[in-house]
């Protein structure tokens, strides 16, 4: 009961604390029309349009286009989800970075498979799945970016990197799209590699709240607004989003499909692209 007990008050401290890519709440936001109304830690849209809510009970809710909730996930034995990765719609990576655990979800978010990464590593700080169905993470104590089985075996590595001039960041998110790989930090930026672990380049990009990626252009956002960077052209453009300009609530915005996705502390509201 005394080791229940601890374990309990440990849980209670940790929901005190935020991760690196989650933003902290604004005042009141009470007067937007929200399509979605919870209390929102960060969030995410899938291909189909589909919205992915980590709640402030630090629960996963999936809601369907028409705004409806579908299903729900909550497991507290392994600590705060600190990132989410549903690029493929039918295997969702939920991860959390205090026990260095990961959770596999199918579509209606229920378990394939648990992943405990301790055993093998001592510190992953992002991981996301793989185009083969297998999964990246970025380890801080090798200074590697590694693609492992399920069961934790290596199938890749890239060289350390601090030979890339990388030493002292921390990667908070990994997307891999098309042949590429990006590397966040939220504060410094990306770092792109292909789909067999090699280095390419940097792109710097301070005060990052959030970003996607699709193969060919990384969608960001920052505290002066949403911008798009070309991966193959090295070009970055801001975008002007009339919607949201006079919003200062706003923790960021997503893209999926036609539509922009403003994610506020209480609430998700989206509009299209080019509103009639």
């Amino acid at each position: 009961m005394r080791q229940f007990f601890m374990l309990f008050m440990i849980f209670l401290l940790m929901l005190g604390c935020t991760s690196t890519s989650v933003i902290k709440p604004a005042a009141s936001d009470s007067s937007i029309p929200f399509d979605i109304s919870n209390q929102i830690r960060f969030a995410e849209v899938d291909n189909l349009g589909h919205i992915y809510v980590v709640d402030a009970k630090n629960r996963l809710i999936k809601y369907g286009v028409d705004y409806k909730e579908l299903y729900r996930y909550a497991s507290n034995r392994n600590g705060l989800i600190s990132s989410l990765d549903v690029s493929n719609p039918l295997r969702i990576t939920v991860f959390y970075d205090d026990f260095n655990r990961v959770s596999i979800l199918d579509n209606t978010l229920s378990v394939i498979k648990e992943v405990d990464l301790s055993q093998q590593f001592l510190d992953i700080t992002a991981c996301s799945s793989t185009n083969d169905g297998r999964l990246w993470i970025y380890d801080a104590v090798q200074l590697r970016l590694v693609k492992i089985a399920d069961n934790g075996s290596i199938v890749l590595q890239s060289d350390q990197v601090s030979d890339y001039g990388m030493a002292g960041m921390h990667i908070a998110k990994i997307i891999e799209s098309g042949n590429y790989v990006v590397l966040c930090d939220y504060n410094k930026g990306f770092w792109f590699f292909d789909n067999f672990g090699q280095y390419i380049y940097h792109f710097p990009a301070p005060s990052l709240r959030s970003f996607q990626f699709d193969g060919k252009l990384v969608i960001y956002y920052t505290e002066t607004g949403l911008k798009t960077f070309s991966i193959q052209l090295k070009e970055r453009q801001i975008i002007q989003i009339a919607s949201f300009q006079d919003t200062t609530e706003l923790m960021y915005i997503l893209y999926q499909d036609g539509y922009y996705y403003g994610i506020y502390p209480r609430g998700i509201l989206k509009v299209p692209v080019n509103p009639e």
